[in-house]
């Protein structure tokens, strides 16, 4: 799949550069989707856009520079930031609901790198650099259509960090809610804590009182309209417009309260700029660059990551598509663009994007009413932010973030489907909170990926079971519950794994199969002597222990008691891909096994290799290699039988179907205790192919049992005794193949 991706990819470059001078029309118009919609744009539509355009610029002025103030910034950077984002992308974005602007787990860690560089570079000049950075990174990824790497990052991830991070900016707002002064809130968590408590005595009841009011007022309003004006659009803009209506409230009052002093009585903004900065080309340093990486990776990863997951979750609620490189593209050109004009990293905000869709929006121009809504606030509301109090916007972060964070229901259901899931989302999780965002990614991801290999490296192998009252159904034994199983023939094992046959687990494959082969069956090759042993064969004693833990401890099971091995019939239809190590792999594993099985001289002894469901890539692989031999599908999946025994079915891909007098005939009814007893009219060759393909485990086995029965008519009496064959026991009369059995 992987190669047929890549080769497909280069295909598509090539025709790309091609036909770009012709295409170049084309090429703009798939790169800015307002050229396709607008011309159809219906009035009726522009109601619903403003009134949302408008309720998300209402909530996007507290928060951005709510948000602003979490990266370290002055802010009137957040506002920049929001006017930028949500035009930018109403010219090149695939979403109708989507809004970008500054979100707060970017704004954490773009605080985070704010504090790194501290004394060397300003918090404008640092925040316009990662803005670039990670612009152009997303551009590159947008160009070359490289969204597939983001099939890389689990969801439970991004719900662990999420909530990290939202996490951690709630306990770094606490101090200010409270109104504790001094306390630093780019230090760890726990010394956050630590200090606010040593400090408490130092509050400032003011700030304190803002705080917890408007803390409770944005909360009450929440919860009095879901409980009241559910399903009443006008109530719920009430709700909507809660973070706006409470800032304007907290300001008033600061206002009523500072409007006549020289120094305020609590902690306010004081002097906002207002206008647009001039535009600025972002500069920095190789040191210094070098030194941020990491960091610029983190906020790049965060900034992709929950801009996609958000366009898609809205995407699949309306159901429309998105262009995932499309959306990379826009994301990358307004991050860009935003860098000259003193924002700070955008993306897409998962709350004011409900907000949009609560409202009815229609198509993208919604976001072109919000920029338009915060450059007025910009140029004409900033005196009114000087009395804004810091408490008030404390209690608004914390209000807007604290739906971030996953409740622990959401982390019980990741337990409850899978353990590793849980623990990735655990580990970023708890890494993020204890000790950064990028490096609660880093290590969410890097356990998933871990995990993932693992699992590849040892896949699920399972021993399948004939169901006794259905011949033609084999299934696994752990999962027959109560229904009633019987094993393959004797001598005959049916294994199927369940995953591709590659590199990292080629040879635990090997071994499984071989560690099952003597739980069940008998040695059929030659006994070495005691000379011709290796010092460190312990092969006896490693079979011993596995039968008496496969036959319940039985310690009396001896050779006699179990078949001799006769063939191996491997499911490969949850198979996807086998690369060169997995293919030497099988031929390894067919020569250890016809080793066990006897086989010096083929005609000495029967043995046969049969495959299962291949998938046509696969198959092409395994017939490139000479371990199968070339089969043409339609006979797959024909069987036939020989004629005097109606019962006894055959594959037509047999090569002794000409010397045969056969006809074609309907399967054995379901239920059915036997097969009849076999006779075969004609002559054949003699069998030489191991590895024969078939469209189902029942065509498999009737293969198997009618070739070993054409083996034993073609090959002389003394080949039958030859070699370990010699001791004709009562093992042996028993070792014979029952075909009353299937």
């Amino acid at each position: 799949m992987a190669d047929r991706e890549l080769k497909q990819y280069g295909r598509n470059v090539v025709s790309w550069l091609k036909a770009f001078p012709s295409n170049a029309p084309r090429y703009v118009t798939e790169r800015f989707p307002i050229i396709k919609w607008l011309p159809k744009y219906n009035r009726t539509w522009a109601l619903r856009d403003t009134i949302a355009g408008i309720t998300v610029g209402l909530i996007v002025v507290p928060q951005g520079m709510s948000y602003a103030k979490i990266a370290g910034l002055p802010v009137q950077h957040g506002l920049y930031s929001a006017y930028i984002g949500a035009i930018f992308y109403c010219f090149m974005g695939t979403s109708k609901d989507l809004t970008i602007g500054p979100t707060a787990v970017i704004s954490l860690i773009t605080g985070e790198l704010v504090s790194q560089l501290s004394g060397r570079m300003t918090a404008p000049e640092v925040a316009a650099i990662s803005c670039m950075c990670v612009g152009a990174l997303t551009l590159i990824l947008g160009v070359l259509r490289l969204g597939i790497i983001l099939d890389f990052f689990p969801t439970t991830v991004l719900v662990g960090y999420t909530s990290g991070a939202a996490a951690t900016i709630v306990i770094q707002q606490i101090p200010k809610w409270l109104g504790v002064p001094g306390i630093n809130n780019r230090a760890p968590v726990y010394d956050i804590i630590i200090n606010m408590f040593k400090a408490i005595k130092t509050l400032s009841w003011l700030d304190l009182v803002f705080g917890l009011v408007g803390f409770f007022m944005l909360i009450s309003i929440g919860l009095a309209v879901d409980r009241w004006g559910r399903g009443k659009f006008s109530v719920q803009l009430v709700k909507i417009s809660r973070f706006f209506i409470v800032t304007v409230l907290a300001t008033v009052a600061s206002f009523a309260i500072n409007k006549d002093l020289t120094t305020p009585r609590l902690s306010i903004l004081k002097t906002v700029p207002s206008g647009l900065p001039p535009p600025q080309v972002p500069h920095v340093s190789s040191e210094i660059f070098s030194e941020i990486v990491p960091k610029l990776f983190a906020i790049a990863l965060a900034t992709i990551l929950e801009h996609i997951a958000i366009a898609k979750a809205f995407a699949r609620k309306n159901r429309y598509a998105i262009d995932t490189n499309q959306e990379l593209l826009a994301l990358g050109a307004a991050n860009v663009t935003a860098s000259f004009f003193g924002a700070y990293t955008v993306t897409g905000s998962f709350s004011r994007s409900a907000v949009k869709f609560q409202c009815g929006v229609k198509s993208p121009f919604a976001g072109f009413v919000t920029g338009a809504l915060v450059l007025l606030a910009l140029y004409f509301l900033t005196p009114a932010f000087y009395y804004i109090p810091d408490a008030a916007l404390s209690a608004v972060i914390m209000v807007a973030v604290a739906t971030l964070i996953s409740p622990p229901s959401v982390f019980i259901q990741f337990f409850k489907i899978n353990l590793w899931d849980f623990l990735s989302s655990q580990v970023a999780l708890w890494v993020t909170i204890f000790v950064s965002v990028e490096t609660g990614i880093a290590a969410g991801v890097g356990f998933s990926l871990i995990v993932l290999l693992f699992r590849i490296a040892r896949p699920n192998f399972r021993v399948l079971h004939q169901l006794k009252n259905r011949p033609d159904v084999f299934i696994d034994s752990s999962f027959s519950r109560n229904l009633d199983i019987v094993p393959a023939p004797h001598g005959v094992l049916v294994f199927r794994i369940e995953e591709s046959t590659t590199f990292p687990n080629a040879d635990a494959f090997k071994s499984w199969v071989l560690d099952e082969v003597y739980k069940f069956t008998r040695f059929g090759g030659r006994v070495k002597e005691t000379a011709e042993r290796l010092w460190s064969d312990d092969m006896d004693v490693h079979i011993r222990n596995l039968r008496k833990a496969a036959h319940g401890n039985d310690s009396n099971i001896t050779d006699d008691d179990l078949p001799k091995l006769r063939a191996v019939i491997f499911d490969f239809s949850a198979v996807n891909n086998v690369d060169s190590t997995g293919l030497q792999g099988l031929f390894d594993l067919r020569e250890l096994l016809r080793d066990y099985a006897g086989v010096t001289d083929y005609a000495s002894t029967f043995f046969e290799v049969h495959f299962v469901g291949i998938q046509a890539n696969v198959l092409n692989v395994l017939e490139l290699s000479g371990i199968t031999r070339p089969v043409a599908p339609i006979a797959l999946n024909k069987v036939e039988v020989i004629e005097e025994t109606p019962n006894v079915i055959r594959n037509e891909a047999d090569q002794d179907r000409d010397s045969l007098d056969i006809k074609p005939a309907a399967r054995p009814a379901p239920g059915a205790t036997g097969v009849g007893a076999l006779s075969i009219q004609g002559s054949s060759p003699f069998l030489k192919e191991e590895g024969l393909v078939h469209l189902t485990i029942r065509d498999a086995v009737d293969a198997v049992l009618i070739r070993h029965q054409v083996w034993e008519r073609d090959v002389p009496a003394d080949l039958h005794l030859s070699g370990s064959d010699t001791d004709s026991s009562e093992a042996d009369r028993k070792d014979k193949f029952d075909i009353h059995h299937v």
